[in-house]
């Protein structure tokens, strides 16, 4: 069974797969997605420190509610796909008979080109998914392709600690072993040592191995089997051994290594997929999920830092050189301040600042009527994200603070979208509510010059 919805919507107990509508397996179905959020770190960092999973929220009644994230669970065999809220034509639209999990596909590898904020090997993924055609196989090119690009820079070799009996002293000599077990034994010409050894055949390459092994076995794509037995050719001389997911965990890697840090963290995600209690592969478990914002961040933040930086200007992601409290003092002595303010955006152009927000949430279009433009800013916007971009141009000097939001699919870009002017002792600012396209359809070329000409025009950039 393959269930369509959207993020941020209730799946009545009727409608879930058998397999999943007991209390027993529910609370399976919880902890399988419990170790997967444990090891989301492994693709993005989302700031959030709840240690309780938040990819799905299982409600009282046995239902399901999705949350912020995006992408294909897959738990006993039966699967369901999260469809972010912005494919809705409109806010009160769940009807999901005409989406595929292609179109959710193409759309996500195109976010992930530009987003900074996703921990992808490849700057380029695109070139590495020509025939990945859903999450599984996605994840299983990104990985294949970085191991195959470690290998190339270099096989992995690791010292490693070897204890045995030689006829000659080398390492660390045993000299307690050699009186109390060797000597009343006859064997005054036999060593205990300890010594270390320059190995090819260690952990990290048995685990990229088993890893490999078992991915050969569940992807249907031509082009990652055939990189699979090239790696595999390659460590032909690595001893096969059934890892598990704690292997990954006694792994230490030296910073001249750090790239075998992503290739064992991914190995630990593929190998707790495999371990649930209902399945033996990944053909009938396995979770790929994505956070909402952070690609709606990711995304706009990537494709504006292109485009302003086309046009000789700068846009930094994240930008967090400034406190909101610079200084605390008492009794005479200052301290250093508090609260780090983060800017998604921050544009430097003609010489003027730009502080852009991206918000993923739903606004409305604003059509021209000014008590449209009232409706929209009073009780759609929120109040505390209006606060925080204020206060972000107060502390620059800015006098133009942007708050970014989605379009819904298939709308036509805005002509004009609210200002909301604050006024204070310090001066006029002014707050812009933009929604941008975000949902890319047939013409990908279009969606491009569209979102280019929304940052054109708000940045007031002009054509050289």
């Amino acid at each position: 069974m393959v269930l369509n919805v959207f993020e941020e919507t209730e799946i009545d107990n009727d409608d879930l797969p058998e397999e999943w509508k007991t209390k027993r397996n529910q609370d399976d179905f919880e902890e399988f997605l419990q170790r997967n959020w444990e090891q989301r770190s492994v693709f993005y960092e989302d700031g959030k420190v709840d240690s309780k999973q938040q990819f799905l929220g299982f409600t009282g009644h046995l239902g399901l509610r999705t949350k912020k994230y995006i992408g294909t669970v897959v738990y006993n065999g039966e699967q369901v796909n999260i469809f972010p809220k912005v494919f809705k034509r409109r806010n009160n639209d769940y009807k999901t008979d005409k989406l595929t999990a292609a179109h959710l596909m193409d759309n996500l590898v195109k976010w992930l080109e530009y987003c900074n904020r996703i921990a992808y090997p490849f700057i380029n993924i695109s070139t590495e998914l020509t025939d990945a055609d859903n999450l599984k196989e996605l994840f299983i090119s990104l990985y294949v392709g970085y191991v195959r690009s470690a290998l190339e820079r270099g096989l992995f070799y690791k010292y490693v600690e070897e204890t045995e009996n030689v006829s000659c002293i080398k390492g660390k000599f045993d000299i307690k072993d050699y009186y109390i077990n060797k000597i009343p034994n006859g064997q005054a010409e036999k060593f205990k040592c300890t010594y270390s050894t320059f190995e090819f055949d260690n952990m990290v390459n048995r685990i990229i191995k088993h890893t490999c092994k078992m991915l050969l076995n569940i992807t249907d794509s031509k082009r990652s089997q055939q990189i699979i037995r090239n790696i595999l050719i390659r460590l032909n001389e690595v001893s096969d051994c059934a890892c598990k997911p704690s292997d990954c965990d006694q792994i230490r890697l030296s910073r001249m290594n750090g790239n075998y840090r992503i290739i064992i963290s991914m190995s630990k995600m593929f190998l707790l997929n495999q371990t649930s209690n209902y399945s033996i592969d990944m053909n009938e478990s396995f979770c790929f999920l994505f956070p909402t914002d952070i690609l709606f961040e990711g995304f706009i933040g990537g494709f504006m830092q292109e485009v302003v930086e086309d046009k000789g200007g700068k846009a930094y992601l994240q930008k967090s050189d400034m406190k909101l409290v610079d200084s605390i003092q008492i009794e005479g002595q200052e301290y250093d301040g508090v609260f780090t303010m983060r800017h998604d955006i921050l544009v430097e152009y003609d010489d003027k600042v730009f502080i852009l927000d991206t918000k993923y949430k739903m606004i409305s279009r604003f059509e021209g009527n000014p008590d449209e433009a009232r409706q929209i800013i009073g009780n759609e916007s929120h109040q505390g994200d209006v606060y925080q971009v204020c206060e972000y141009a107060r502390k620059r000097g800015a006098s133009d603070v942007y708050l970014l939001y989605p379009q819904f699919r298939y709308e036509d870009i805005d002509t004009s979208y609210p200002i909301a002017k604050s006024s204070g002792i310090g001066g006029d600012i002014n707050i812009h509510f933009v929604r941008l396209p975000f949902i890319f359809e047939d013409d990908e070329t279009q969606v491009k010059n569209n979102l280019t000409e929304v940052i054109k025009s708000i940045l007031c950039m002009k054509d050289a």
